[in-house]
C-alpha cells in the first residue's frame, strides 16, 4: 500500500477498535452498533490483503539455497550408510558443487526417483510391491541417522517451490494490481461507513467531551509528514 492507504487503513483500524471499547454504550440494533457490525467484515479482508501485498515472496536463490541443503543432508548420511553396508552405491547422492538451476533440479528429480513412492498404477510407470518396498527400507536407513521422518516429503517440497516459483513470477505484477484494486475498494466502503458513524457518534457524544475527543482522535486520517526543506544556500564569498 502507498502512504495515503496506509493513513486510510490506520483510521479503520482505530475506528473498529473504538467500536469495540465503546460497544456497551450503543443499543443493540442501533444505527451505530449496526454500522460497526458492518465495518467487521470489511477490517479483515483488509488485513488479508495487506498481509497478501506485504509478503516478501521467497526468491530462486533461496530455493536453490534450500534444495542444497537437502542434498548435503542426503549425500552425507548416504556416506555413512556405505561404512554400514559396504556394498551401498552413495555415488547416485553425491550432490553437485553449483548453484545453476538445471544441474540442481535435476539431481533433486534424481534423488525423488530414487527414495519416493510412484504410487501411479504399475501398468502407468508406477511402482511394484516389490519396488515400493525396497523404497520403504531404502529410507529407513537414512531415517536410522536421524534425518526426519519426512525428509524425502520436505525434498519434494523445496522442488515444487521452485518449480511455483518459475512458473508464478509471470502473475506477480497482475497479482499485485489486483490487490492493490481491493484496498482500494474496501478502504472506500470503510469511508463511507465511517462517516456516517461520524454523524451518529458526534451527536451521541455531543455532551461529553472525553468521549467526543477519542472519536476525533479515531476517527481522523493522519497527514502525511511534511518534506523537510532543503538547507538554504550559503551566499557566495564576495
Amino acid at each position: 500500500m502507498d502512504d495515503n492507504n496506509i493513513r486510510r487503513f490506520n483510521r479503520v483500524t482505530r475506528v473498529k477498535t473504538f467500536g469495540e471499547t465503546y460497544a456497551a454504550d450503543f443499543a443493540p440494533g442501533s444505527k451505530a452498533t449496526s454500522l460497526f457490525l458492518e465495518l467487521h467484515p470489511i477490517v479483515a479482508r483488509l488485513n488479508e490483503a495487506t498481509v497478501g501485498q506485504l509478503r516478501t515472496p521467497v526468491g530462486k536463490p533461496e530455493l536453490i539455497a534450500a534444495l542444497s541443503l537437502d542434498f548435503k543432508d542426503i549425500a552425507r548420511t548416504a556416506r555413512a550408510i556405505k561404512i554400514d553396508q559396504p556394498g551401498f552405491d552413495d555415488s547416485a547422492y553425491r550432490h553437485p558443487a553449483t548453484s545453476v538451476e538445471k544441474p540442481v533440479t535435476t539431481h533433486a528429480d534424481s534423488l525423488l526417483k530414487l527414495l519416493k513412492d510412484n504410487t501411479a498404477p504399475v501398468a502407468d510407470g508406477g511402482d511394484t510391491p516389490a519396488q515400493l518396498a525396497e523404497k520403504a527400507a531404502l529410507r529407513a536407513n537414512f531415517i536410522a541417522y536421524e534425518l526426519p521422518a519426512d525428509f524425502v516429503e520436505d525434498l519434494r517440497a523445496d522442488r515444487d517451490a521452485l518449480d511455483a516459483c518459475n512458473t508464478g513470477k509471470h502473475s506477480d505484477n497482475l497479482e499485485g494490481v489486483e490487490s492493490t484494486s481491493a484496498i482500494d475498494t474496501l478502504l472506500s466502503q470503510a469511508q463511507a461507513i465511517v462517516t456516517r458513524l461520524d454523524a451518529a457518534i458526534q451527536n451521541k457524544y455531543s455532551r461529553d467531551p472525553d468521549k467526543l475527543a477519542a472519536w476525533k482522535s479515531a476517527s481522523r486520517t493522519e497527514r502525511s509528514a511534511k518534506k523537510a526543506a532543503a538547507p538554504a544556500t550559503p551566499p557566495l564569498a564576495a
